[in-house]
């Protein structure tokens, strides 16, 4: 378990040879205008540098992958390969031996090529991007890997791409944590992002629940019943070791890590009633934030780590509160809604994402962080609920029963183009996703 979780996490046998050619510190894409449009981009098909893969299959799956990491980021449009005029069965990796006309008059702006030699089970792939207009290269990049890094080099190429173009981070490989009923339990599990390449990361054959990454991303808090209780655990990534970090009394959940990584906000019953508590991970040092007649539940720290959503049903029905992280200026930000649930803070601050039940069916909504402008994200049938931000803020993963049993999904921050990641048919709920990896 240990060796496949720390090849899962670091693939050691890829690195990038030669530093990304850069001609331009140009940001090509506006990502904060609110008409700004997709960039028309061409990907023809990658070649063969050796032919050792007759079939083609690690062609066609390098190529899938970053047309739908760049396809789904919603900044390009890929132009149709009938369009294509350049004799596309030639390599051509180097401008100099680009046409570019051949590409501009199609409409397209940016261009991408791929060059591949795979010897056995290793995988060499040369990818570059140009700049159709200007007719030159923006980035050349060489991966060096194992087969099985074939997604992974394109995650790392994609990010490449839309750190440049955009000039912000790509999130294509960060990973996902999830519960899973796949093995007959409710275990942990992680995967890409996109829901590729699960690896089962808890196997005690109990009620695994609420998984959270550290800010670090080596580690993850969960709650477990293995030992009968609703214990809090620290599952390190890297070296599979497991830490039983909080065992009072009563339940032990929610958990989230401070920005900071040395607390954590949680929910504890030790003394009868379920209230918000930080423990301080080193000292074991507890604090108790709140203390009232209701339950207090699902702690979400803001960037800065100076406050703390969470829900609580002080005033009847479950709503959104926030407190600072001492425990004063307690403010209730939601009115509406028979149930809210699972409070995600943006990881620019800006944001709250929760679910809200409201005609029988929980739905994901987002507000600014003073309870205005409370805006509806999906309306779907079914229920949709535990809101999870990716590292740049500008995604959203939650569960849906929208097809029958629970599944995993992704949608732009404002709701836009919703998909499934997930692919097994036993139920899968709770996505975390993870920060940037380092």
């Amino acid at each position: 378990m240990r060796q496949s979780i720390i090849f899962f996490i670091f693939v050691v046998t890829l690195f990038e040879f030669a530093s990304p050619l850069q001609c331009s510190a140009k940001i090509y894409i506006d990502i904060n205008s609110p008409g700004s449009r997709r960039l028309p981009i061409a990907i023809p098909d990658f070649k063969m540098i050796e032919d050792s893969d007759p079939s083609g299959q690690i062609a066609a799956l390098l190529y899938d992958v970053l047309a739908q990491d760049l396809t789904y980021s919603g900044f390009f449009d890929i132009l149709d390969k009938k369009s294509y005029i350049e004799d596309t069965k030639q390599i051509r990796l180097n401008e100099r031996e680009i046409n570019f006309k051949d590409w501009s008059v199609i409409g397209a702006e940016g261009l991408i090529k791929g060059g591949i030699i795979l010897r056995g089970d290793d995988l060499i792939v040369e990818m570059r991007l140009f700049d159709v207009v200007l007719e030159k290269t923006i980035i050349g990049q060489r991966y060096i890997g194992k087969k099985d890094d074939a997604r992974r080099m394109m995650h790392r190429f994609a990010n490449e791409v839309i750190e440049l173009l955009t000039g912000e981070k790509g999130i294509f490989d960060t990973k996902m944590l999830f519960v899973s009923e796949a093995s007959g339990n409710k275990e942990i599990y992680i995967s890409e992002y996109d829901g590729y390449n699960v690896k089962q990361i808890t196997h005690n054959k109990s009620i695994n629940i609420f998984p959270q990454w550290s800010p670090d991303g080596k580690s993850i808090l969960y709650t477990s019943y293995k030992e009968g209780q609703p214990y809090l655990y620290i599952f390190e990534l890297y070296t599979g070791r497991e830490t039983r970090i909080s065992n009072y009394a009563g339940i032990n959940i929610g958990a989230r890590w401070s920005p900071t990584g040395k607390e954590i906000a949680l929910t504890l019953s030790k003394d009868g009633n379920p209230e918000l508590y930080i423990l301080d991970i080193e000292s074991k040092g507890l604090k108790r934030l709140t203390d009232n007649s209701g339950i207090d539940v699902s702690p979400a720290w803001s960037p800065d780590g100076k406050k703390i959503a969470f829900i609580s049903d002080i005033a009847g029905n479950p709503h959104i509160y926030m407190i600072d992280s001492d425990g004063a200026n307690l403010k209730r930000l939601t009115f509406e809604g028979k149930y809210n649930a699972s409070p995600a803070w943006s990881p620019k601050g800006d944001k709250i994402a929760f679910a809200r039940l409201s005609n029988g069916t929980f739905d994901i909504w987002v507000m600014n962080v003073d309870g205005s402008q409370q805006t509806q994200l999906t309306a779907d049938s079914g229920n949709n609920e535990n809101p999870s931000w990716s590292a740049n803020g500008r995604y959203i993963a939650f569960s849906s029963t929208r097809g029958g049993g629970s599944q995993i999904y992704i949608m732009r921050s404002d709701g836009i183009n919703q998909k499934k990641i997930t692919k097994d048919a036993m139920n899968q709920r709770s996505p975390s996703w993870s920060p940037f990896q380092r």
